[in-house]
């Protein structure tokens, strides 16, 4: 830092800029399956920007569109157009996307419909954590990949 001060200046005469890109995405859209291929685009636009491998932009869009898909059949069951959340932020190895609504939970319930209930282990297979925290005002569930 010593290198950076002007001649003659004091120490507080150097300013650092950090510069995340891209900036985290957050887009909140109603609870209704219309919402997902838009959301999906948005989301594929920005991990372009975060220049990841394609099967990496693969892996996210899916478990993503899973844990979109959840949250407005099972979240809002009772509420349909209510806010889904999701956020996604690139930091320095990590890819984190959290995708939250404001219903209640609803058990699994895999012997009742033998082709479904299968989103929960496809984005666990997808990315590399995934956490699902319901509660009283919703459901989260956050998401994980190292990016190299």
């Amino acid at each position: 830092m010593a290198r950076l001060a002007p001649a003659g200046g004091y120490d507080d005469d150097v300013a650092l800029l950090l510069y995340r890109h891209p900036a985290p995405l957050d887009i909140t859209f109603p609870a209704e399956s219309s919402q997902l291929a838009p959301v999906r685009k948005a989301l594929r636009s920005w991990l372009a920007r975060c220049e990841l491998p394609p099967n990496a932009v693969q892996n996210v869009l899916v478990a993503v569109g899973e844990a979109c898909a959840n949250a407005i059949e099972h979240g809002h069951r009772h509420a349909p157009g209510e806010g889904v959340r999701l956020r996604a932020v690139a930091l320095v190895d990590t890819l984190r996307v959290t995708v939250a609504d404001s219903g209640r939970w609803k058990d699994p319930h895999p012997g009742a419909n033998a082709h479904r209930g299968r989103g929960m282990s496809l984005m666990r297979a997808m990315m590399q954590q995934v956490t699902v925290s319901p509660g009283p005002s919703g459901t989260t569930v956050d998401m994980q990949m190292r990016i190299p």
